[in-house]
């Protein structure tokens, strides 16, 4: 299978090319870097310039996935027009050249869970109301009606698949980096945001792709919705108390009460979905956690 990723030096994009680089598929990607950090056919490609189209003009490919755009919610509050353009704009300049060149090519666009904002009830399913709380929600948001257009209107093949709390080896950003960095940094003590009774639903990385690999071959890719997530409610206070066990000299933490604007208070998927698609995650959060904290004390 000939397959490009989209932000293929990113965290989720870069462990798409692996797999698909282990299974000895044609591996193509974009991103914004100048070079890449693994052997596969890349591509720089700049916002503003024509190379995308050219892209999907001179090549054929199989199948798309888009794992690029802006994944900052904070950075979204204060720059907003950045993560539109990261977030809704590039989406449809994507759709539009596979619209022009390739309408063949399977499209999976990688959304989020923020365009639940707080969920009336738990577990929230794809059908439920969209309330986003951040700008990186409502551009997710509006990225996702654009892929609906081009599925309805152009017929193109399309799946969303809207992440839960995606961790994994090589994220480093939010809640396990950023309490490492903390942790390397202090005096025995580490403050926290939040209450610690904030909840997420934690997904492996490796078991978001497996599920996207699932989707490719088994979804109907008629423009519809997938939850990716482990369907499993997970408290912060737990979830912290899992990874600091994992250190050999565990320090003491506490959390502020102060919650950030734009993040969401709990979190848990309905997975029924994609479970109907056989899916079944490998991982659990307790052996995730164990991975990630030896991943990080290598470094």
């Amino acid at each position: 299978m000939r397959t490009l990723i989209l932000g293929s030096e990113g965290f989720i994009g870069g462990h798409f090319v692996e797999y698909f680089l282990a299974r000895n598929s044609a591996v193509s990607g974009i991103d914004l870097f100048e070079q890449p950090t693994r052997r596969y056919l890349y591509t720089k490609v700049s916002r503003l310039s024509p190379e995308l189209d050219e892209l999907f003009e001179k090549n054929t490919f199989d199948a798309v996935i888009n794992a690029a755009g802006s994944g900052n919610v904070p950075y979204s509050m204060s720059h907003p027009v950045i993560d539109f353009e990261a977030n809704s704009l590039d989406t449809i300049r994507v759709l539009e050249s596979i619209r022009k060149h390739q309408k063949a090519c399977k499209y999976i666009h990688i959304s989020s869970a923020a365009v639940y904002g707080n969920p009336v009830q738990l577990p929230v399913r794809e059908d439920d109301a969209t309330m986003p709380l951040s700008p990186y929600g409502w551009h997710k948001l509006i990225a996702e009606h654009i892929c609906r257009e081009y599925s309805t209107v152009y017929n193109l093949p399309i799946a969303i698949i809207r992440p839960f709390s995606v961790y994994g080896t090589g994220l480093k950003k939010q809640l396990f980096w950023d309490l490492f960095q903390k942790i390397k940094n202090c005096n025995g003590s580490v403050e926290l945001y939040g209450t610690g009774k904030e909840s997420r639903d934690f997904i492996h990385v490796k078991d978001l792709v497996k599920a996207v690999a699932l989707i490719l071959e088994k979804g109907s890719l008629t423009g519809e919705v997938y939850n990716l997530a482990s369907g499993e409610e997970t408290t912060i206070s737990n979830v912290v108390k899992m990874f600091v066990s994992t250190l050999k000299e565990p320090p003491i933490y506490s959390f502020n009460g102060i919650v950030r604007a734009g993040d969401p208070l709990n979190w848990c998927a309905d997975m029924s979905k994609l479970q109907e698609l056989n899916f079944v995650p490998d991982y659990k959060i307790n052996d995730g956690m164990q991975e990630i904290s030896t991943w990080l004390q290598s470094l």
